[in-house]
This record gives structure tokens, C-alpha cells and sequence, in this order.
């Protein structure tokens, strides 16, 4: 599972990189961490949900989902530990080379800069920065939620105690179970050249591509063992937030985006633990 680079990477913000005594390629880097989530599952407008997401790919059911995951003591950050939530949906890719089901991930927030730069330079991850406690878990009942810049925008409860139906639970699984990675959309804006307009700067793309994170094929000299909790159903609820313009300056219209998605129904909600190989190196751009 070698991850060496054979030529220098330049990422932005600047980042040089050598191998040296601690490099990528050794294993000790990769030994997966434990991270625990509570997750939620809802139907919304599909009108509505389409809108979000690029025309490159086809919307299957009209589901959002949201995951809290706490992520401690990750061996590739040197044990350092951060929170993140994954809201994303289930869609269809169809191309000349590739056709597959995967997660759309409509946003990814995360409490720390060095994995948003990561994910998102490198593999074209929506990623933003928001603020996220850990998660409050009391007497089968968990509790969550994100700000920016001190302005709530989404809170989330999952209570183990009230039980989902048999059939969501099986829809959920169904939903879950076919997809084959986490999908994306690569965008970076291209600088417009010395006679042009100003008009002309960051309207165009420099890179404008889906891709792919593939579900984790443990190799065969892969020397850690890999699984997940049972998962503790249940049912929960969530507020979306919508914030105004001059709670989050930057970033308001993606709280607004959010707050649109509706609630129709919760289909499930749950908490369960899983085991994270932190390999992020077996992206690929989606053709």
C-alpha cells in the first residue's frame, strides 16, 4: 500500500513535502483510529435537493444525511484528535468510463484547518470550518450541533430510546449499503489574465471535475483489523438554522442552502462506532 509521491507535490496554501525518517509510506501512519458518530436519515423535497447538487450526477432517493463523527486520536495527524459533520445524499454517476452509486457530500465541516485543506485541495471535498462540540450522550439520548462564528445553524439529537420503524431501518441499510465511495466536486476558479476585466476574475474554472473517494479495500499486507459497532437505532430530530448575512458574512448562503432542505419525514437516526483506516490516497477523478 505504498503512498509514496514520485514527483514534489505543490499544494495551497504552500506545502513542501520530502520524504524523510517519518514518511507516508510507513504503516504506523495508517493504524485506524476509533471514531464515534451519531447519524440521522430524512426525506426532503427532491425539487429541492436536486438544485444542490452538480449536473454531472443524478439524484436517486430524495434522502439527506447527516453524520456528527468525533475523530480522536487519528495515528496520520500524530494522534491529534477533531470533530467533523458529513451531510450528504445518495446519487447515481454515469460517464464514458465510470457508472456507480455513491455519497454526495453537499458539505463537510470540520473544527480544524489541516483537514479541511486536505480534503479539499487535494480531493475536491465541499469542506468548510464550523465549530463543533462534542457530542452530549446521557441515558441512550445524543446531542449535537455546529456554529459559525457563534451563530447556530444545525442541532441534532438522536434518542436511542424511541424505536424506528423495521421498514425505515431496512431503507436506510438498503441506502447505505450500495454505495461505492464518497463522491465530489472538484472546483477552483481560475485568475483572469493582465487585460482582462475584472468582471472576468473567478468565473471560470481552473479545475472543474467530479471524483471519487472509493469505499476502503483493506490490502493484503494491511497489518490492523477494520469494523464497526452494532448500531444502536433509534429516531431523532434536526433544526436547520438559517443564518443571515451578517451572522456568517462568507458563508451564509450555505446555511440558507441547508435550511432549505425541508424536513418530510426522519426515516432513522443512530449511534454506532467504527474503525478508520485514515487512507485518503485512492481518490480518482470520476470519467
Amino acid at each position: 500500500m505504498s503512498m509514496k509521491f514520485e514527483q514534489k507535490p505543490y499544494f495551497m496554501p504552500v506545502f513542501f513535502h520530502r520524504e524523510d525518517e517519518n514518511g507516508i509510506t510507513d504503516m504506523r501512519y495508517h493504524e485506524p483510529a476509533k471514531i464515534n458518530v451519531i447519524s440521522l436519515t430524512y426525506e426532503t423535497d427532491r425539487e429541492v435537493l436536486e438544485k444542490c447538487i452538480p449536473d454531472c450526477y443524478t439524484l436517486l432517493e430524495p434522502y439527506v444525511n447527516i453524520k456528527f463523527c468525533e475523530f480522536f486520536n487519528l495515528s496520520w495527524m500524530a494522534g491529534k484528535s477533531y470533530t467533523l459533520i458529513n451531510i450528504n445524499c445518495p446519487v447515481h454517476f454515469k460517464g464514458e468510463q465510470d457508472d456507480m452509486d455513491g455519497d454526495l457530500v453537499l458539505t463537510m465541516f470540520e473544527n480544524h484547518c489541516d483537514p479541511i485543506i486536505g480534503g479539499r485541495e487535494s480531493m475536491g471535498y465541499s469542506k468548510y470550518f464550523a465549530e463543533i462540540p462534542l457530542i452530549s450522550a446521557f441515558d441512550g439520548k445524543y446531542s449535537c450541533q455546529a456554529s459559525c462564528w457563534g451563530t447556530p445553524f444545525l442541532k441534532l439529537t438522536v434518542d436511542t430510546n424511541v424505536a424506528a420503524s423495521e421498514a425505515d431501518i431496512a431503507e436506510v441499510k438498503r441506502v447505505e449499503g450500495r454505495t461505492q465511495g464518497k463522491m465530489h466536486y472538484k472546483y477552483i476558479p481560475a485568475v483572469k489574465e493582465k487585460d482582462e476585466p475584472a468582471s472576468m476574475n473567478y468565473v471560470r474554472p481552473d479545475c472543474s471535475y467530479p471524483t471519487v473517494l472509493p469505499n476502503f479495500v483493506k490490502p493484503a499486507d494491511y497489518p490492523y483489523e477494520l469494523g464497526a459497532s452494532e448500531s444502536e437505532w433509534g429516531m431523532g430530530s434536526i433544526e436547520w438554522i438559517a443564518p443571515k448575512w451578517e451572522q456568517w458574512p462568507h458563508g451564509f448562503r450555505i446555511g440558507q442552502g441547508l435550511a432549505s432542505l425541508k424536513v418530510k419525514r426522519i426515516l432513522a437516526a443512530r449511534h454506532f462506532t467504527y474503525m478508520d483506516p485514515g487512507v485518503y490516497s485512492t481518490c480518482y477523478r470520476l470519467r
